[in-house]
């Protein structure tokens, strides 16, 4: 009996028999089956990718659409105290050198994005400013302007001489250099002249370019920042002292953006007082530089407006009785002017074409 039932346990040729097939087999998987994890597509690189961010690009899954979907993205940046700006502010303040070199080493979620911290460092300057003119702690730049102007022009022209070019000079005053976009433009001009020397004078702390635009403009928006502090503390006190003010004096600005960035550059790269000599020719330079640069535009600003108003396109307000021969001879008046601002300018582009080529 048993012998027989081992003899239905294997087949003719002694393997064991095949198991018996059910009627119903493995069930295949359906096609409109859902994914077990839903993704995205970037709607910048068009890659398909599972989380907030695109691995590729960095594009945002669902980037802000409204405005006030920016405002909320910009002030959550705001308050955020691990990326965010107070966080770069704290570091920035307390160990630049660490946060720096950590930023430059791949580091990037310790601080905020250097373009949005020098915008919100404009921004907060900017507001600063206005908040202390409002309440009348501050004068505006046109009316120091217009006293300036008739203080010196009453000594050195004609009351008619004065009375036909001041309107164009305050006029000038409160649409340029009281302007927020003069602010960013500036900021913005310094950063990249000074990234571009940053870049030349420490050449071996970079791997790319676009670091040292970066160092430098964690540098710039923070002077900006301790600069705005500096002026919180300084206008009220000058008010209840004195009167209003013109905000904070041109060569306490200097100092507090020299020191910081000596500070900066020396704790990031080492180096010592070489260093920091390095650092100070850096911020030199591209101050230089900036300074230039705004005199061509602005020089070409008056130009433009002169002739302007020649032609009858502009209202500065008064008498403004300038002729041809008059705008002309200002005109070339201020040619030279311009042409000694170019020559640092060429000579800096040359420099950077020499080295480029090497």
């Amino acid at each position: 009996m048993a012998e027989s039932s081992e003899q239905n346990d294997v087949s003719g040729d002694g393997s064991p028999p095949e198991p018996p097939r059910s009627g119903s087999s493995e069930p295949e998987p359906s096609e409109a089956s859902p994914p077990l994890v839903e993704t995205a597509e970037c709607s910048n690189c068009g890659r398909r990718f599972v989380g907030n961010y695109c691995p590729s690009c960095g594009q945002e899954a669902d980037p802000p659409g409204s405005v006030l979907e920016v405002l909320s993205v910009f002030f959550r940046e705001l308050v955020d105290i691990e990326g965010g700006l107070w966080a770069t502010m704290r570091a920035l303040s307390v160990h630049p050198g660490r946060a720096l070199a950590s930023y430059l080493g791949g580091a990037r979620q310790r601080l905020m994005h250097p373009g949005r911290y020098l915008l919100a460092a404009i921004v907060v300057a900017f507001g600063t400013k206005q908040v202390f003119t409002w309440l009348g702690m501050r004068t505006p730049y046109d009316e120091r302007v217009s006293a300036g102007f008739a203080a010196s022009g009453a000594q050195e022209a004609s009351p008619e001489t004065t009375s036909e070019i001041q309107p164009l000079v305050v006029s000038m005053a409160d649409l340029v250099l009281e302007s927020q976009w003069f602010l960013i433009t500036t900021n913005l001009l310094l950063t990249v002249l000074l990234g571009l020397t940053i870049w030349r004078l420490f050449r071996g702390q970079f791997d790319r370019l676009p670091q040292a635009v970066a160092f430098s403009a964690f540098v710039v928006a923070h002077t900006v920042f301790l600069e705005t502090a500096a002026e919180v503390l300084y206008v009220p006190i000058r008010y209840l002292n004195v009167g209003p003010s013109a905000g904070l004096p041109t060569n306490a600005s200097v100092v507090v953006t020299t020191v910081y960035v000596v500070i900066a550059t020396v704790s990031t790269f080492g180096g010592g007082w070489w260093g920091g000599a390095k650092g100070l020719f850096a911020l030199g330079w591209a101050a230089l530089e900036q300074m230039l640069v705004i005199g061509i535009v602005i020089s070409g600003y008056v130009t433009w407006m002169i002739f302007g108003q020649l032609e009858g396109g502009m209202s500065m307000g008064g008498e403004f009785e300038f002729s041809s021969g008059d705008a002309t001879a200002v005109a070339i008046g201020i040619l030279p002017a311009v042409a000694l601002c170019v020559v640092p300018l060429l000579l800096h582009l040359g420099l950077e074409l020499y080295y480029r080529r090497g």
